[in-house]
């Protein structure tokens, strides 16, 4: 149209505040549900263990589904169900389904699209492990799920190809996923204790997992041995060897090596530990007098931690390096105290009993148990 001009910038609408402050309340409203959501979806936790609980949690644990239709020769399918359950039942935390009541037409489905979460639903079951496995050669490969079947959701899953006679490393590195998964906290299950055993007549040190299963042997001193400790790492296993000269050395093995003497004072070397970064092992020892010190890993002295004429013994470091705790004789009975990493700012802890030795810090420090 001749003598017109067409406007081609787009108008710009303005809000009134009221609408403003609509639009900002929608928005929020969105981003408060969005993040509940994702919290819900992705950080749960199922089983506070800080807290006393009215009713266990109710799992059911299903046999394994032989995938590969070959003959289950090591009979993964009720192993590791078995020690799965045997894991979970030392947490002490769930009440386990009886498999009389299991589904029937349901215990061949164990992957997410093919699990029919109604049945399981009806039993008020709030965690379902399900898993199936398949042989090629001395090799096996399974797949293990945890399931909440209330929501019809997968809480965690993990693929393992590993030799057949493994089925014990496999249930116990599920086990602690699913504790982790319900919790919040890591499991224990692939833990091994390290102890003093007569086994053979002398005292030797030997290690065993935490079900009581796969004891090993990892010292032939033929010696009285005591106070076995773990490196940060779990790579080696400092100790106390009273030598046939009356002496008390410490000494380092590897589980699978040869044990080495790391002292060769003439002294009495006592409840070795290590230091949070594994540098150093800190002993009580007997020499010139009754202290705590740190050694380094060829025997020699890196720093004095306490100085007292009275005995103290058994120290053991919180996780960080901070601070440790050890038993001393200084306040007439063995007590404990606590001290911080240079061994200053000496606070006694026990004021009761006259015999209170051997503390040790809980890992997240907030807790020393002691005998």
């Amino acid at each position: 149209m001749k003598g017109s001009l067409l406007n081609l910038t787009p108008q710009r609408k303005v809000d009134t505040p009221t609408k403003l402050m609509k639009k900002l309340n929608t928005l929020l409203a969105f981003v408060f549900i969005f993040s509940c959501l994702a919290q819900s979806a992705e950080a749960r936790i199922y089983i506070r263990i800080d807290e006393v609980a009215e009713k266990k949690f109710p799992i059911a644990i299903t046999h394994l589904v032989n995938a590969s239709g070959s003959r289950d020769g090591k009979n993964w399918s009720r192993q590791v169900a078995a020690i799965l359950k045997k894991d979970l039942e030392m947490a002490g935390l769930f009440e386990f389904v009886d498999p009389e009541i299991f589904p029937g037409n349901d215990t061949q489905n164990y992957k997410p699209d093919s699990v029919n979460f109604a049945e399981w639903k009806l039993l008020g079951i709030q965690g379902l492990v399900k898993g199936g496995f398949t042989y090629s050669g001395g090799n096996v490969k399974a797949e293990l799920y945890l399931y909440d079947p209330l929501v019809g959701q997968k809480l965690v899953s993990h693929t393992y190809s590993t030799s057949a006679d493994k089925q014990r490393d496999v249930a116990h590195h599920f086990a602690d996923l699913i504790m982790e998964t319900l919790t919040g906290f890591p499991g224990i299950f692939r833990t091994r204790l390290a102890f003093i055993s007569k086994a053979s007549k002398s005292k030797e040190v030997y290690t065993v997992g935490i079900d009581g299963e796969g004891m090993a042997k990892l010292t032939n001193d033929r010696a009285i041995n005591l106070s076995p400790a773990w490196s940060p790492n779990g790579g080696q296993i400092a100790y106390t060897s009273y030598t046939f000269d009356g002496d008390a050395e410490i000494k380092v093995t590897t589980p699978g090596g040869s044990a080495k003497q790391v002292t060769k004072n003439g002294a009495v070397n006592l409840s070795p530990t290590w230091t949070p970064n594994g540098r150093y092992l800190t002993v009580a020892m007997s020499n010139v007098d009754d202290n705590i010190y740190n050694i380094n890993l060829r025997g020699r002295i890196a720093k004095k931690l306490t100085n007292h004429w009275s005995i103290d013994i058994a120290p053991s470091w919180n996780s960080n390096g901070s601070a440790f705790v050890f038993s001393s004789e200084r306040a007439g009975g063995l007590h404990v105290f606590r001290a911080n990493s240079g061994g200053g700012g000496v606070q006694r802890l026990t004021f009761v009993g006259y015999q209170n030795d051997n503390p040790d810090w809980s890992p997240d420090g907030n807790r020393i148990v002691f005998q």
